[in-house]
């Protein structure tokens, strides 16, 4: 069984229900705005050189943010040289907050 919250199982029940292009346009619109706006909220505090922890694929990575843009970072893996670091660009919606280091 899943573990979806009430809200999702709601959610997508009246998702499947929809047959109509144009509303299901609408919804991915309400959804790319909500996105932004979790994104918003969850990084209002962070800054470039914080350490940050976020979620991809069930998998949990920590980083130090090089760049802040509108909706994405860039954060650079821990344990990086300046010679041979990997930066990924995240979504902001991503973060599950700053490291504790």
């Amino acid at each position: 069984m899943n573990n979806f919250s009430p809200e999702l199982e709601a959610a997508i029940e009246a998702m499947t229900k929809i047959m109509s292009s144009d509303e299901m346009s609408v919804l991915a619109d309400r959804f790319n705005k909500h996105i932004t706006y979790i994104g918003k909220i969850k990084a209002r505090s962070i800054v470039v050189g914080d350490t940050v922890v976020w979620e991809y694929g069930g998998l949990t990575k920590t980083g130090k943010v090089v760049k802040v843009n509108r909706k994405t970072m860039e954060v650079a893996n821990t344990g990086n040289t300046p010679f041979g670091s990997t930066i990924t660009k995240i979504n902001k919606s991503m973060i599950l907050g700053k490291a504790d280091v």
